[in-house]
């Protein structure tokens, strides 16, 4: 009876097992799930180089598969990679996805994003414009570490915490801007920059991490706040070694 029992829970279990193929499509290797027809792409021997277009759909052996995913470090270290396209079929990105791709220039995202991982673009260091998905209150650490021909940073105003090291050694950036809602920014998240400005809109002090704006160049970077608080932010240690904190002018 024991042995008809596991037998028949097996056969019950059958269909729900999803069998999994890696294959090459168009130049793209997707990781497809049999059991969800859902295809996630992923890396390749030899890596991927110049303009990548990511399909909605792929078709392997008569199935139609819905990509869906792009898996971890799946573009990382390509550096004769210049853009990549993904299709609003796009739920999750996961982490460290172009990791080391010095050559990425450009990335285009839709809004159908749900899920973000961890240093996504970190150490993209031709990337010269940045994306972040509605679905994200917190910027995951280490998301822009090193993309070092980044020029302005602007948080979304969704925003509400900066993780560790987000935007360190973004050498280039000269103006940063943080909204109202920020009341968490990790340590050092702006480490490394060398902003002229920092405009920072948050009328009670941010929790904030240390070194967190440890930039390159602390005399000659103002940083302006809200009348009410300038003083608590005069007060504050991460915040006060700037020798120049001002009101932010209406």
């Amino acid at each position: 009876m024991k042995r008809f029992n596991r037998l028949a829970l097996l056969l019950f279990m059958l269909p729900m097992l999803a069998v999994a193929d890696i294959v090459e499509i168009d130049g793209i290797n997707y990781f497809l799930s049999s059991g969800s027809k859902t295809a996630s792409v992923n890396r390749k021997d030899g890596g991927y180089t110049g303009d990548v277009v990511v399909p909605a759909t792929v078709v392997y052996q008569g199935t139609t598969y819905d990509v869906t995913e792009v898996l971890s470090y799946a573009f990382s270290g390509n550096d004769e990679l210049k853009s990549v396209t993904l299709p609003e079929s796009i739920e999750k990105i996961s982490d460290c996805v172009f990791f080391g791709a010095h050559g990425l220039e450009t990335v285009s995202m839709p809004a159908s994003i749900t899920k973000w991982g961890d240093a996504v673009f970190a150490g993209c260091t031709a990337l010269k414009t940045y994306f972040l998905p509605d679905c994200l209150t917190e910027i995951p650490r280490s998301t822009f570490d090193g993309c070092e021909s980044l020029t302005e940073i602007v948080i979304p105003e969704k925003i509400t915490a900066i993780g560790e090291k987000a935007f360190a050694f973004c050498d280039k950036v000269k103006s940063i801007t943080i909204p109202a809602g920020v009341t968490e920014i990790g340590e050092m998240a702006f480490w490394g920059c060398s902003p002229e400005v920092i405009f920072c809109y948050p009328e009670s002090v941010p929790e904030t991490e240390s070194q967190a704006f440890d930039v390159l160049d602390p005399e000659n970077t103002t940083l302006y706040v809200p009348a009410a608080a300038l003083n608590d932010y005069k007060g504050n240690e991460e915040y006060n070694f700037l020798e120049k904190i001002e009101v932010i002018k209406e």
